[in-house]
């Protein structure tokens, strides 16, 4: 699921992108890295040919007040008591790299205009929101119903702190929380 919504931010900010630019520079699958821009070793994987890179930088857990049990009917008279689904926001790095760094600017602007007219994705209006989930009927636990999308304020302390975790000096960036993905496992019941 976690990947599903991340693909599907890349391919849509990718196209959003090339859309807006219309520059050979900028073409379909060479604007939007998903990937993460250390190494394990801690060596920058930052790709030169790529304009933005996005990468996962936390997850948190939705607390909702008064979450009651899921309840499941197995039949006519029998429910099933299972565990309420988990509500998860994630943080997203969306980092513009780029050698002229008023490119970078650009690029990043693009980030921003394109998540402030597209707050929210939902399947019936963003069909390909759940393209990654090779079998929705088999693995319903994978597919997405909605990503609400905002930014996410970091205090200059809370900047220092992700790039110096990170290992590269900083670069033009910002962080969006993507709300609420629900993780539920049907097959709890077996």
């Amino acid at each position: 699921m976690i990947r599903t919504a991340l693909k599907f931010l890349q391919n849509e900010l990718d196209s959003y992108i090339v859309s807006r630019e219309n520059d050979a520079a900028y073409s379909i699958g060479n604007v939007v890295a998903l990937q993460s821009i250390a190494f394990p070793d801690g060596k920058i994987n930052l790709d030169d040919t790529m304009h933005i890179t996005m990468m996962l930088v936390s997850l948190e857990e939705e607390l909702l007040l008064n979450k009651r049990p899921y309840f499941t009917v197995l039949n006519d008279q029998e429910k099933i008591r299972l565990n309420p689904p988990v509500e998860i926001n994630l943080s997203i790095l969306f980092v513009a790299n780029n050698t002229h760094y008023e490119t970078a600017l650009r690029d990043l602007s693009h980030v921003i205009s394109f998540f402030q007219s597209h707050v929210v994705f939902q399947g019936n209006t963003y069909p390909g929101l759940n393209d990654e989930v090779t079998d929705p009927a088999k693995k319903p636990w994978q597919t997405i119903e909605k990503l609400v999308l905002n930014i996410r304020n970091l205090t200059l302390e809370q900047q220092n702190n992700l790039w110096g975790m990170l290992g590269p000096k900083y670069l033009p960036s910002i962080v969006y929380s993507v709300r609420m993905l629900t993780v539920f496992d049907p097959n709890a019941l077996s």
